[in-house]
This record gives structure tokens, C-alpha cells and sequence, in this order.
């Protein structure tokens, strides 16, 4: 097999993992391997589907063997470093992110993912330090800034800073569901059922069928029931059955 063949498999098994057929880009990388076992590229390529499929020990495996071979990549080293974290190396799992909060080459939305491992980890302090940088390098990032917000509730800063950056955040994107009900929840808490309220009260059945957080689900359903928006609990109600039936439904992070 030529190079120019094996730069074609590989960029097909790329392809296959881009677009979600896991098996088929892990059939064709499993192909480069075997032609060429010390290919650092494909080794951090097959770490990537693994960790993908939910095979985390298997990810951890190659992305190390990988790691042997080339420098890996921002997302290879992200990915290692959440597969620490899945398979219980918490400490390695910090290690590996904590380094990338100040990598000059990683792309803004994988820094939002180093945060979320970092806050898995146990290190929400760290976790605002990655979106802080975020918002450094664009003040238009608003997940940046609702993701600041929760981190932040986590160290414990007063509700009154999560609550401006949960606004900041609905300012920048206005049509986000997950941020309204996040503010709406905070806004809750605190007895300002009307302000909660008017958050969340023309939301499309759409736009709440599209949400999978299961708490964010739950907590608009006891808004809703409080105000009589039985049309909408109901809606939510559904949706929660539908994730619970397929499995697919997600926590907060």
C-alpha cells in the first residue's frame, strides 16, 4: 500500500468519526495500523473513536501509545485528559488540563471542554480559569460566560455574579433555552417566581423538546406547575419520558 493510499484511509477514517460512523472510521483507521503500527496520527485518531464509543480504557491506551509517537494534538490531549478522568486518574486528568488553559493553539470551544473536565475533576477554580480565557479571547462567547456563572455557584460566589453572567450570556444569545432555565432556576431560588417566569413563558414546544439536560427539564416543570403553565408542564413531562425511555437525557455539567 502507497503512502498517497494510506493519507486517503486515513483521512476517510477522519471523515467516518467527523460524521459519527464510529464503527466504519475504526475499521479504516484499524487499516493504517496495520500497515503501519508506529503511526502516531492514527493512534491518536483511534483514541478519539474510542473515547467517542465510550471505550475509555481503550481511548486512554491509544492516545498514550500516540503520545509516544507524536506531539498530540489539542484535541487528543483534551480527550486524554477527560479519559483520565473516566477511568479514575483524577490527578492525571487535572495534570493533562490543567496545562492547556494557557495553550496559544487550542480553539475556544475546546477550552470550554477543558473546563468541563477540570470541574469533573474537582477543580472548579481551575475550570473558571479556562473560560476566563475564553472571554479574554472573545467577548462574544456567550456559553463562555453561562459556563462561568455555574462554575462560579460552585467555588461559592455570591448568586448576584451568576446571575449577571447568566444575563450576559441570554444578551448574547437571546434564544438559548438552556440559559434562560438555568437563570430561571437561580431566579427561583431566591423567590422571584415572576421574573422566573417571564423567562421561560414563550418558550416554543419546540424549543423544549429540543432540551435533553434532565435537571434543567425538572426544574422548569416545578416553575411552570407553580405558575399554572400546565400546558408547558405538561410538554416537559413528555420530554422527560422520551429521555428516560432512550436513555439519551444528560445533567447539568
Amino acid at each position: 500500500m502507497s503512502k498517497s493510499n494510506l493519507r486517503q484511509i486515513h483521512e476517510s477514517a477522519r471523515q467516518a468519526y467527523e460524521t459519527g460512523h464510529l464503527q466504519a472510521a475504526l475499521e479504516l483507521v484499524q487499516r493504517c495500523l496495520d500497515k503501519d503500527p508506529d503511526d502516531g496520527r492514527a493512534w491518536e485518531l483511534c483514541g478519539l473513536i474510542m473515547y467517542s464509543g465510550g471505550d475509555y480504557d481503550e481511548s486512554v491506551s491509544a492516545l498514550e501509545r500516540a503520545q509516544c509517537l507524536i506531539p498530540l494534538r489539542p484535541a487528543g490531549r483534551v480527550c486524554l485528559g477527560h479519559g483520565y478522568g473516566k477511568t479514575g486518574r483524577i490527578n492525571l486528568s487535572r495534570d493533562v488540563l490543567f496545562y492547556l488553559i494557557d495553550n496559544e493553539d487550542i480553539p475556544l470551544p475546546l477550552l470550554l471542554q477543558v473546563a468541563i473536565g477540570l470541574n469533573t475533576s474537582g477543580h472548579p477554580e481551575l475550570a473558571m480559569q479556562a473560560c476566563n480565557r475564553v472571554i479574554q479571547q472573545d467577548q462574544t462567547f456567550s456559553q463562555a460566560y453561562y459556563d462561568l456563572g455555574f462554575y462560579a455557584s460552585r467555588c461559592g460566589y455570591p448568586d448576584e455574579m451568576v446571575s449577571e453572567l447568566a444575563e450576559r450570556a441570554i444578551k448574547l444569545s437571546p434564544s438559548n433555552v438552556q440559559y434562560r432555565i438555568g437563570l430561571a432556576g437561580l431566579r427561583t431560588k431566591h423567590g422571584k417566581f415572576n421574573e422566573a417566569y417571564a423567562l421561560v413563558a414563550e418558550l416554543p414546544k419546540e424549543a423544549l423538546e429540543a432540551v435533553n439536560c434532565v435537571c434543567c427539564l425538572r426544574r422548569v416543570i416545578d416553575l411552570y406547575r407553580r405558575v399554572g403553565d400546565y400546558r408547558r408542564v405538561v410538554i416537559c413531562q413528555q420530554c422527560l419520558l422520551s429521555l428516560d425511555s432512550s436513555g439519551a437525557g444528560s445533567d447539568c455539567h
